[in-house]
């Protein structure tokens, strides 16, 4: 097949084959930072590992070697965590995406009750407002994945010094599903904006988390064919917008 552009004539499967190179050679680029994210960030807790057993077996005191273990079974959990983070990550990439109906009040709740216990401890005021006046066909495991991590992030980036409240905010249409969430949180520094999405990039010392959330989301999204966009103040707050082409219109 051929087409026309500027009186010359251009091969299409050519075209296509080299906008397929340059895809494959992106996501190589991709695949590569991350894997050099991955070593070093296993090696950190590795060598805490090792040097908490040398000081533990060195030492005389029981309650001081039951610290030392307590330190490395920490380390070796959030190790596991992190691992089990990219495997997900790596498995729902190959993975076909399902086309189900997805009933957004339903996918809220579930996530709200699995997040109450943090919700609550941390008295967090939690707002919806979900207009679904058709069907929403798409990935429910992947979309779940989604605005799970968006909550969890505005959890983890609440503002300590005032009352925390998060606004989650889903409208299906036919073509596109805008998917929301707002909160008052600390917010993101200008500079830092463009790395959000980066493996491991953490955007407060405070973070307890692996920085491995939004990385995940934006992959997800990627499947997706979705957009994200990010709008942020420092101690201000944080909102996330979302749209998902809704594959009812497939």
């Amino acid at each position: 097949m051929k087409t026309r552009a500027k009186g010359n004539l251009i091969d299409v499967n050519m075209c296509n084959g080299q906008r397929e190179c340059a895809l494959l050679k992106g996501a190589t680029n991709i695949i590569e930072s991350f894997i050099r994210s991955c070593s070093h960030k296993l090696k950190s807790p590795l060598t805490s590992i090792g040097g908490l057993v040398m000081v533990a077996q060195h030492s005389k005191d029981l309650s001081e070697v039951k610290e030392y273990l307590g330190l490395i079974h920490q380390s070796a959990m959030n190790m596991i965590e992190m691992i089990h983070i990219m495997e997900e990550y790596m498995d729902n990439q190959k993975r076909e995406l399902d086309s189900k109906e997805i009933k957004a009040d339903q996918l809220v709740k579930r996530i709200l009750e699995e997040e109450a216990a943090e919700l609550q401890q941390h008295h967090i005021q939690v707002s919806t407002k979900i207009v679904q006046p058709c069907k929403w066909i798409n990935d429910e495991h992947v979309t779940y994945v989604i605005l799970k991590s968006l909550l969890e992030n505005s959890i983890q980036y609440r503002n300590r010094n005032i009352d925390p409240k998060i606004n989650i905010k889903i409208g299906v249409g036919v073509q596109h599903v805008t998917l929301e969430v707002s909160d008052n949180g600390m917010g993101i520094a200008e500079q830092e904006q463009p790395k959000i999405f980066e493996p491991f990039h953490k955007g407060s010392e405070l973070s307890t988390g692996h920085g491995l959330g939004l990385f995940l989301v934006k992959g997800f999204l990627d499947k997706l064919k979705a957009t994200i966009s990010v709008s942020s103040k420092e101690n201000i707050g944080t909102t996330f917008s979302i749209s998902i082409p809704n594959r009812l219109a497939a």
